[in-house]
């Protein structure tokens, strides 16, 4: 009754990107706003607010590069 029937290449694809994409809407949409709230409100200065103030750009990468590997 619940065993998984099997998916052809389509379907998997589908699946594939639905996943994706909620993984990204879920990265930019929560992940990189509170990301740079908490780097707002830590006031850090100098060289560590300069490289700290990087990682909501080294989060998009990775959203970008997860994006490459999928497909």
């Amino acid at each position: 009754m619940f065993a998984k029937r099997p998916v052809g290449f389509a379907g998997q694809a589908t699946q594939g990107f639905i996943g994706l994409m909620v993984v990204i809407i879920i990265a930019v949409a929560a992940v990189i706003p509170v990301t740079q709230d908490l780097i707002s409100n830590a006031n850090l200065t100098g060289t560590t607010a300069t490289i700290v103030g990087l990682l909501p750009l080294l989060i998009g990468i990775a959203l970008i590069l997860i994006v490459v590997r999928m497909y």
